[in-house]
């Protein structure tokens, strides 16, 4: 509990020094820019609002049934893996006001609002009003405040009750002392605590698992208010006697601390963004499109809990309910834009996990029984951690980290490097060769068609099939590892990683490039056949530097070319004549990728092609659909003939990307230093 407190803390402080900041952007500014309410076609079943790494959020009823009034939706909550995303209750705390022991009925929703860091709703009942918003307060525990306001002529005397059912399937139900209720879920492997008014009278309700709690009355004279809170905690893989005790940390008398802080810290957040000066900031809809990219990241963040140490952001939860490596380092880089802090945890959080061997594993979660130990993911843990501190200059921060990177980068070279000759493979602990494609991150793509499986050592297996990407990623992290040697003072060990650097260039542009076609190719073990799949992995040369100028242009040449990729929108993963291609279906067979969307983009940044780098970063929201729309989702991917949102929605990494193509043209440090 310390640690997490520390790390809130610690993001806490840096948003409040970047609130001051030239512009001061507010909450308001950024209304339902996402739509989390239950019965609408743009939402996903279960999708919710969390912040500050909870394990636990909430959404909103039909704001068109009018029986739904009175409170948020949920809580949902998360766990391992295997639970996914669940709702405890349709609505644990539904509000009903009662005046002389009559019910005093809702007569209008006013609106229900999600703004960045908080969930808001207004109610009209006749002449009372009901404002209540909702917030994280740790990254356990969440608040619920209610403001009642009499607008009418006339005094009232009004009573509030609280009423909910836990309707989580095997919730475990029971009332406490001090107005607290317990419910524990999946077995009791997970608790949650939800604490009342303390002068409030609370029982058990008519049906199984509810309450019903409530408040004397309150003379309200026109124009006047009375307010209360509650506070939800929800401590997975916790007892409950510690659940409590997490809860016990909470003060009703703290409530508009705890407003300021939130207010405060998104501020902070919004500015660190919005704030740098590129020309795709300057316009409304791209602004918009920022927050809502960040509000995903936010509420796929997970506070260490259970097996897991450290904690990050979840690709997208209930879909992708853990930590995967490559998905982990990627956010950890647009985190670094606006929450350094978080983004150094995402960091850490995949090497808790590595082998003794120095491999990073696949994936992680709550229940370390469930990671998955097969194989690894690209390798770009190097860029990600160069980033993050050219973003904190934090050197504290490089030391913990160096070895740990170094070690991964030479368990390459000795578990994933078939012939020794310094060109890496794909592979896994076994030889199925879907532990290679899940390794290489792009899974069924077709040029892995036909690969087979080589022995290496015992538990480690490689494709016969060098590949371009990889390759290009480790000689980029040579020299984010050489520079990062420099600045802790290992001058020797930085002088040998550059020189690695530099040869493995040499040997991408000569062994890999085809000339005749203009492109970037896997190439065949023992012959040395180039496997001539024209796909995204062709333009990580340039993503990473490792391309002669020529070569760059050559390949940008074919990404636009309108007999390969540029037509409706140059970053498909197949180019659209080869026959697998698949737009609508099937992993990296035709869809669009934000972070391969973005390797190509930065790739012609690093070259100086800085019209189209332009043109097509401002394309990105008229053609991929939901980046800018009010309400919609961001997607893991997208047809590239039409443009359609596909697969997982509120996903993390397409989020990051979308922060880092807006906002890092203000960054002046080198992208691969010593190229």
């Amino acid at each position: 509990m310390k640690k997490r407190t520390m790390i809130v803390a610690a993001s806490l402080a840096l948003t409040l020094l970047q609130s001051c900041a030239k512009d001061t952007y507010k909450q308001d500014q950024f209304v339902n820019l996402l739509n989390i309410e239950t019965g609408t076609t743009h939402s996903p079943e279960g999708y919710f609002f969390a912040d500050l790494g909870c394990w636990h959020g909430y959404g909103f009823n039909n704001s068109s049934d009018m029986s739904e009034a009175g409170g948020f939706r949920g809580p949902a909550f998360a766990g391992e893996r295997s639970l996914g995303l669940q709702w405890l209750s349709p609505c644990l705390e539904k509000l009903t006001l009662m005046e002389e022991g009559n019910v005093v009925p809702y007569t209008k929703i006013v609106s229900y609002e999600y703004l960045p860091g908080m969930l808001r709703q207004y109610l009209q009942a006749g002449s009372l009003s009901v404002e209540m918003k909702q917030i994280a307060v740790t990254d356990r525990s969440t608040m619920i405040q209610y403001t009642i306001t009499n607008q009418g002529a006339e005094n009232r005397s009004i009573a509030s009750v609280l009423q909910g059912r836990a309707t989580y399937k095997d919730a475990g139900f029971s009332l406490e002392s001090g107005n607290a209720v317990t419910v524990n879920v999946a077995g009791g492997k997970h608790y949650f605590v939800l604490s009342l008014p303390d002068t409030w009278t609370v029982k058990d309700g008519p049906e199984k698992n509810m309450y019903v709690a409530a408040g004397k009355s309150t003379d309200l004279r026109p124009g006047k208010s009375y307010t209360f809170q509650t506070f939800t905690s929800y401590c997975p893989a916790t007892g409950k006697q510690d659940a409590l005790a997490e809860h016990a940390s909470l003060k009703v008398k703290d409530a508009e601390k705890y407003l300021s802080r939130n207010a405060e810290r998104w501020e902070g957040y919004l500015s660190s963004i919005l704030d740098r000066d590129t020309e795709y900031l300057e316009n409304d809809r791209n602004r918009k499109w920022a927050v809502k990219a960040l509000m995903t990241l936010h509420t796929n963040w997970r506070s260490a809990a259970g097996d897991l140490k450290h904690g990050g952001v979840q690709p997208s939860t209930g879909h992708f309910n853990a930590f995967w490596a490559w998905d982990s380092w990627e956010h950890a880089v647009g985190l670094s834009i606006f929450n350094p802090e978080l983004a150094k945890e995402q960091m850490l959080t995949m090497f808790d996990f590595q082998t003794p061997e120095g491999m990073i594993i696949d994936l992680i979660g709550l229940d370390a029984k469930e990671n998955n130990k097969v194989c690894s993911k690209p390798p770009i843990a190097g860029w990600a951690t160069y980033m993050v501190y050219q973003r904190s200059k934090d050197k504290a921060f490089v030391k913990e980290m160096l070895p740990k990177l170094l070690k991964y980068h030479e368990w390459r070279y000795k578990y994933r490097d078939h012939d020794q000759n310094g060109l890496c493979e794909y592979g896994g602990i076994a030889p199925q060769v879907y532990q290679g494609q899940w390794e290489s991150g792009m899974d069924v793509a077709v040029k892995f068609d036909g690969v087979k499986m080589l022995k290496n050592a015992e538990g480690a297996y490689s494709f016969d099939q060098e590949s371009i990407e990889l390759n290009s990623y480790l000689c980029a992290e040579k020299f984010y590892l050489a520079y990062l040697l420099e600045e802790v003072g290992d001058k020797a060990q930085a002088a040998r990683f550059r020189e690695e650097g530099k040869k493995l260039k040499n040997m991408i542009q000569e062994k890999f490039f085809d000339k005749e076609t203009g492109f970037f190719y896997d190439r065949k073990m023992g012959t040395g056949e180039l496997v001539k799949v024209i796909d995204i992995s062709g333009w990580i040369p340039l993503f990473t530097r490792v391309a002669t100028p020529e070569q760059a242009a050559a390949v940008k040449k074919n990404m636009l070319d309108p007999e390969l990729f540029g037509t409706y929108f140059p970053f498909s993963s197949l180019n659209h004549k080869h026959p697998l291609y698949q737009p609508d279906k099937g992993y990296f067979r035709g869809q669009t990728w934000m972070n391969y969307t973005y390797f190509g983009i930065r790739g012609w940044k690093n070259y100086g092609f800085m019209e189209d780098a332009a043109k097509y970063t401002n394309l990105l929201p008229d053609r991929l659909k939901g980046l800018t729309e009010p309400g919609y989702p961001i997607r893991e991917n997208w047809n590239s003939a039409t443009g359609e949102a596909m697969t997982a929605k509120h996903f993390g990494w397409s989020s990051a990307f979308s922060i880092l193509l807006l906002a890092e043209d203000t960054d002046t440090f080198p992208y691969v230093p010593g190229m």
